[in-house]
């Protein structure tokens, strides 16, 4: 459930990004309540749905060739898996 509501926010987002930079404010609202959700699962169930999630999205960045979809994937990625 909370992969697939994470996986669609970015992905819409990416899609529909644009040179303005608005889709800033947006990515780091899902990111705030990627977190905020993530503070009721397990440290396992955490790990797993943030290494799920970086998985399909370095597939998705493969996708696009615009930097600004890209970025929005880009900083996604980093804060799922930032080592």
């Amino acid at each position: 459930m909370l992969y697939g509501r994470y996986h669609g926010q970015i992905l819409e987002l990416a899609i529909r990004s644009a040179a303005d930079g608005g889709w800033r404010a947006k990515l780091r609202e899902i990111l705030a309540e990627f977190e905020n959700d993530c503070r009721n699962l397990s440290a396992s169930s955490n790990r797993l749905l943030r290494r799920e999630l970086a998985t399909q999205i370095e597939q998705e960045l493969l996708r696009f060739a615009d930097p600004d979809k890209q970025a929005v994937l880009i900083i996604a990625l980093k804060h799922l898996d930032p080592l």
